[in-house]
């Protein structure tokens, strides 16, 4: 499917990317210590940049519980309310043309977003004027595809064993959700 190959993609750039801002973050924090001990060897009260580097991964933190709190609610809603886009705008987009771009717009937003779920939901609400329940089941194949259930297979690009992997545990999700059966490339 090409947006595994896309969601693939995005994941390497979002380790390399990850990896950098990781070791920039590790630089930032070490001089932030060794210039609060200078601090501390002067008498000075050095108090307020310890507590700002505090703050700055307090708000790291909940950035991070509130997307995967995000992912799970996606996954929840999969799960729970189908046929997100069988309504009859999103069936009107689906049969003049949709179906035919769905890899390809799903790829496009799947890379613009790194694999992201509200980000690629965004992208297909916007782009191609899908509904957000029906655009939030194609972010979640994206996600699925980018995530712990695929990445060991996908890991080396759209392999016949990626495509398996999100053909058997993320395809049935996707078909639940959207209620569109037959979906995707592979």
């Amino acid at each position: 499917m090409a947006c595994s190959r896309a969601a693939l993609v995005l994941l390497f750039a979002l380790f390399a990317f990850s990896g950098a801002a990781l070791a920039d973050d590790l630089a930032d924090e070490q001089a932030a210590l060794a210039a609060e001990d200078a601090c501390l060897a002067s008498g000075e009260d050095c108090s307020l940049e310890l507590r700002q580097l505090r703050a700055a991964k307090k708000v790291e933190f909940e950035a991070a519980a509130e997307a995967e709190a995000e992912a799970e609610e996606s996954e929840e809603q999969a799960e729970v309310g189908g046929a997100r886009c069988m309504d009859d705008a999103d069936q009107k987009i689906w049969t003049n043309g949709g179906h035919a771009k769905f890899d390809k717009d799903l790829e496009f937003c799947g890379r613009q977003c790194a694999a992201g779920y509200p980000c690629t939901r965004d992208c297909m609400k916007n782009k191609v004027q899908y509904s957000p329940g029906c655009a939030g089941c194609m972010a979640g194949l994206v996600q699925c595809s980018a995530s712990p259930n695929c990445i060991n297979q996908c890991i080396s690009g759209q392999t016949p064993n990626c495509n398996a992997c999100v053909k058997a545990k993320c395809r049935p999700k996707f078909f639940a959700c959207s209620g569109l059966a037959g979906a995707g490339g592979h």
